[in-house]
């Protein structure tokens, strides 16, 4: 554990669209975050002792959460969907906590005149291999959609991981495609890429996560009970 003095951890993100949002939502849920200033990693929950917060970057929170230095975690779905272990003792509790709302989705070019759908992409990709060639996909989420694309036909693809700025990819010339976390489609259309239809590869939103192991322990268990149940309470409440 991280700390001595509370039992129970819980990692929330550090920075990014998530940082402020998940503080508000807790805040929301009567477990408002103390933190002393701005430059620690860690706060309290005045609200409920025994629970510590650890603040992580959203990358970094579901290894966190599976290597027992966190019992509990936020983050967005779609981030702990790629970076799971599939055997790991890190598992989802509540899915959905209703903010961080988003898209995985694919972005074609819009020259792309005859693509407008997934099954469009697959014809391309076709094309593509009887040339010789590859589609370049560029994305931050590999394991995501490999799945994604294989299952809906586009089976010839290569991918191109990146952390920087995806939507430039096409016009840098270093990718054909992207797939992307959008909100709204706005960033990808300003850069000259288009949403095709089939094209979303994940629904997202910020989700609770746990470690199954560590919160069946003596001591942690009914601690971490009580900070879900304190959660799923607001939110049945309607508010």
């Amino acid at each position: 554990m991280t700390s001595e003095t509370a039992p129970i951890i819980v990692a929330i993100p550090s920075d990014g669209a998530l940082y402020e949002s998940t503080l508000k939502f807790l805040d929301s849920c009567g477990l408002k975050v103390t933190r002393e200033n701005s430059r620690r990693y860690t706060a309290t929950i005045p609200f409920m002792s025994g629970v510590s917060v650890l603040f992580q970057r959203g990358a970094d929170i579901t290894g966190k959460v599976e290597d027992g230095n966190a019992d509990l975690g936020i983050l967005g779905h779609d981030r702990f969907l790629e970076i799971r272990r599939e055997d790991g003792p890190a598992a989802s509790i509540i899915e959905n906590l209703g903010f961080g709302s988003c898209l995985l989705a694919i972005g074609v070019p819009d020259s792309w005149i005859d693509v407008s759908s997934v099954a469009d992409l697959a014809d391309v990709s076709g094309e593509f291999r009887a040339k010789g060639e590859t589609i370049r996909i560029a994305t931050k989420f590999p394991r995501l959609v490999e799945r994604f694309l294989l299952k809906n036909g586009v089976s010839h693809f290569s991918l191109v991981e990146s952390s920087g700025t995806l939507e430039v990819a096409p016009e840098m010339g270093f990718a054909d495609i992207i797939v992307d976390i959008t909100a709204t489609g706005t960033t990808m259309r300003e850069n000259q890429l288009k949403l095709i239809h089939g094209g979303t590869v994940i629904e997202s939103e910020a989700c609770l996560i746990g470690n199954t192991e560590s919160l069946l322990r003596p001591g942690i268990h009914s601690i971490g009970e009580a900070f879900v149940s304190t959660i799923r309470a607001y939110m049945g409440s309607g508010q």
